[in-house]
């Protein structure tokens, strides 16, 4: 155990020390420097606890499947027993379990609670950022640990940051070669005073005095009685936050992960973030402006038409050097300017010319705000050689589903003999409620055989395209709430024909 670690112990044991008043024992342990900010120091109990669970996987994969973690890391998919990828867990019937390359992901079919572990050796100490966000997001009624880091995080991606403070602080140990890390010290000294807190978690005081012992001043303020907060309190929690804010603004400005840093300065309600916004969409990183454009969307303040106007004239949808093309910026600039009317019929002008990358999402804002202009979209879109084109605009037509509509489908698959370009065409057309355009495509289907790859491995080709109905109704899942509303709606034939 290291020094920090110690000191940490040390603190949590003084929390449970009731015998010290409590306004005497918060301002004296507030007032105590510690190394770990709250970020960090919650998101290290949490995984703390984090560690166990991972060993369940392990166990489960072990005795319940019958497979070795060395094979499983060594092999991948090649460990894996034949037919048994998932199901329910032998004898724990209320888990699921999914075995992925070199790992296994067991859910709860109640509560929803999902952990992911990849094994890159014969233990479960490993555990991957992604995975253990994916957890977090999975929790329905976290624990005391968890509830605090998702306080702290809530879009958490963020929590990256904690975990480079606890690697630079030598409490975790990064993986040689993979995105992963693992805990310093041996966290079985922390359970027992973790139990004790997750017993007493409902009783205010008790939360107040770990709070305090962690330095998480805020927390502190937020527990307290307006009354019991003393000006020491106060300064306190001004200073984390004050702290937290310049830790961000410095991420920002230093441009190694300005995304993360704006979701971070966005998560703290930085006063600051407006001028940040406005940065983001005066620059050229794709990524960044995606990030801003949803914080803009979501906020509906009609004060960023003119800067959002800029960015969709400028904005190249295939995309900069080394960036892949990134169209639903485009699409998403023009839904917020047509939807609060911003310059509309220079705006919705766009619509008549639209690169081709940007032909799905297109088709649904023409029948919303231009549906002269939406059978053009469509026809294009449903013939473009761009496949989340012809998946966008199909599920789209599928939730429809009038005659027009159908039309538009049915039309678009009797041009065509060839599997790949109407694979999403025939999807979509099976989920109408029309037994005669079903009856279209299976004709279509027995005129066209496709020769499905037998034995147990398949490539990737052969995955996507049996996969295609699941994404497809993905899509629809997507927007059947925005598209049922425009039922109604029957576009007409371009003026040209």
């Amino acid at each position: 155990m290291n020094q920090l670690s110690q000191e940490l112990s040390e603190r949590l044991k003084a929390a449970s020390d009731e015998s010290i008043p409590l306004n005497e024992f918060v301002e004296a342990w507030l007032s105590r420097p510690f190394s770990l900010t709250p970020w960090a120091a919650w998101t290290l109990f949490s995984l703390i606890r984090h560690r166990p669970r991972q060993e369940f996987v392990a166990e489960i994969v072990k005795h319940r499947l019958g497979v070795k973690l060395e094979a499983l890391a060594e092999e991948g998919y090649f460990a894996h027993p034949k037919g048994k990828g998932r199901g329910l867990v032998p004898g724990l019937e209320e888990w699921e379990y999914d075995l992925h390359g070199i790992g296994c992901c067991v859910t709860h079919r109640v509560s929803g609670e999902s952990i992911d572990v990849d094994f890159f050796d014969e233990s479960a100490d490993w555990i991957a950022l992604d995975f253990y966000k994916y957890y977090l997001s999975s929790l329905r009624t976290p624990e005391l640990w968890e509830q605090r880091v998702i306080a702290l995080h809530p879009g958490y991606d963020t929590v990256k940051y904690a975990l480079d403070e606890l690697l630079d602080t030598g409490l975790l140990e990064q993986h040689s070669t993979k995105e992963a890390a693992r805990l310093a010290f041996d966290e079985r000294a922390f359970s027992t005073l973790m139990n004790l807190f997750e017993k007493t978690r409902d009783e205010n005081e008790s939360l107040i005095r770990l709070a305090a012992v962690l330095g998480d001043a805020p927390l502190v303020k937020q527990l307290l009685k307006p009354e019991q907060v003393k000006p020491m309190i106060e300064q306190a929690a001004t200073q984390v936050i004050e702290q937290r804010e310049q830790f961000l603004a410095q991420q920002f400005e230093q441009s190694i992960d300005q995304t993360l840093a704006l979701k971070g300065l966005q998560e703290h309600q930085s006063p600051n973030l407006d001028d940040y916004l406005k940065r983001t969409l005066n620059g050229e990183d794709s990524d960044t402006i995606s990030t801003a454009l949803k914080f803009i969307v979501k906020s509906k303040n009609v004060v960023w038409c003119p800067l959002i106007f800029d960015l969709m004239q400028r904005f190249d949808p295939t995309g900069g050097p080394n960036e892949f093309p990134q169209p639903e910026i485009w699409s998403q600039c023009l839904e917020f300017l047509l939807r609060h009317n911003y310059r509309f019929s220079e705006t919705s002008e766009s619509l008549r010319e639209v690169h081709q990358y940007c032909l799905g999402e297109a088709t649904l804002l023409a029948l919303e705000f231009k549906p002269e202009y939406a059978l053009t979209l469509f026809r294009k879109a449903l013939r473009s050689t761009i496949p989340n084109n012809r998946e966008i605009v199909a599920a789209v037509l599928a939730i429809l589903d009038q005659p027009w509509s159908r039309r538009e489908l049915l039309a678009a698959l009797a041009e065509s003999e060839e599997q790949e370009p109407t694979q999403e065409i025939r999807a979509a057309i099976l989920q109408t409620h029309c037994n005669s355009a079903h009856q279209v495509v299976l004709n279509w289907e027995e005129r066209n055989p496709r020769e499905k790859e037998a034995g147990e491995w398949i490539t990737v080709d052969e995955f996507h395209t049996r996969s295609i109905p699941h994404f497809l109704q993905w899509q629809m899942e997507e927007r059947h709430d925005r598209v049922l509303p425009l039922r109604s709606v029957v576009p007409p034939e371009p003026e040209s024909n």
